[in-house]
C-alpha cells in the first residue's frame, strides 16, 4: 500500500470539544490521552445552554461535574483548559469560538443534543459540516479498551472530486503516516482514524459517520480555503450579552 508522508510540523495546539450532552461528556473522557498527545496545550470545553428556570438548572447540575473531571484529566495532561457556558445559536458559537482561539481541531459527537434521535447525524453536525473552518473530530462511539491509539493508523480515504487540499491540511494536524483507502470498509481494516473531506468517495458524510469503525477527522469546504481576521469568511461572534454566563477558568 502507497503511503502519504508526513509533515515533520504536523500538530494540534488548540482544540474545541462541543460537550453538549453528558452522554457526549462521559464518552469523551477516554480519548483525550489520544488527542492531547498530538501536542494539545489548550482545550475549551463548550456547552450551549439550551433550558431556562429549573430545566436549566438540572442541565447543568447534571453536566457540570462532567465538565470539571475533563478539565482536570486535561490539566494533568499539562493542557491549559478552560470551560464555555453560552446560551444562543449552538453553531454560531462554535464557528466563533474557533476562530476566536485559533482552533486547530473541533471535537464533537455524532449529535449534540440529546433530543436529537434517528438521523444518523444531528442538526448541529450537519450544519457545522457545511460553516466550520476548522476539521471536524466525530467521536460517534466510546473507545474500545483494546483500540490503538487515535492516530496510529490513520487512512485518508478518497473524494468523489479529488482536492489536494485534503491530504495537505491533514499532513499538517495528523502526527502519522497517512495509509489511502479507495473504499470502505474494504482499505480501512484495523484503521484507528478515517480522514475525508466533505464529499467521500462512494458515500454520503452521514453514511460514512455512522458506518464507520472509529473516528472520523473531517474537513469541511470553508476549512480547506483561506481565512484570515478581516476576510468577507470571518464570523462575527455573539456579544457576551447573549450568553446565558461567562466562560468559566477551570484548573490547571
Amino acid at each position: 500500500m502507497v503511503r502519504v508522508p508526513q509533515s515533520s510540523s504536523s500538530v494540534i495546539e488548540s482544540i474545541l470539544i462541543a460537550v453538549d450532552a453528558a452522554p457526549f461528556a462521559d464518552r469523551v473522557g477516554p480519548w483525550l490521552p489520544d488527542i492531547v498527545g498530538a501536542g494539545v496545550r489548550r482545550a475549551t470545553l463548550f456547552h450551549a445552554i439550551e433550558g431556562t428556570g429549573e430545566a436549566c438548572a438540572q442541565e447543568l447540575d447534571e453536566l457540570r461535574p462532567r465538565l470539571d473531571r475533563l478539565a482536570v484529566q486535561l490539566s494533568a495532561r499539562d493542557v491549559e483548559a478552560d470551560i464555555a457556558l453560552k446560551r444562543g445559536d449552538r453553531v454560531k458559537w462554535l464557528v466563533s469560538l474557533a476562530a476566536l482561539r485559533t482552533t486547530q481541531l473541533l471535537v464533537v459527537g455524532a449529535r449534540c443534543s440529546r433530543v436529537e434521535q434517528g438521523a444518523p447525524i444531528g442538526s448541529t453536525l450537519r450544519l457545522l459540516l457545511e460553516q466550520s473552518h476548522v476539521p471536524l473530530l466525530v467521536l460517534s462511539g466510546a473507545r474500545p479498551t483494546a483500540q490503538l491509539r487515535l492516530f496510529e493508523r490513520p487512512c485518508l480515504l478518497g473524494s468523489r472530486r479529488p482536492d489536494s487540499r485534503v491530504e495537505q491540511r491533514a499532513r499538517t494536524l495528523v502526527p502519522a503516516t497517512l495509509h489511502p483507502a479507495t473504499n470502505v470498509p474494504g482499505d480501512c481494516t484495523g484503521a484507528t482514524l478515517l480522514v475525508t473531506g466533505s464529499e467521500p468517495a462512494g458515500m454520503t458524510l452521514d453514511q460514512l459517520i455512522a458506518q464507520a469503525p472509529c473516528p472520523v477527522l473531517v474537513f469541511p469546504a470553508p476549512s480547506l480555503a483561506d481565512h484570515t481576521p478581516g476576510s468577507p469568511n470571518t464570523v462575527t461572534p455573539p456579544t457576551e450579552a447573549q450568553s446565558a454566563m461567562p466562560n468559566t477558568g477551570a484548573a490547571r
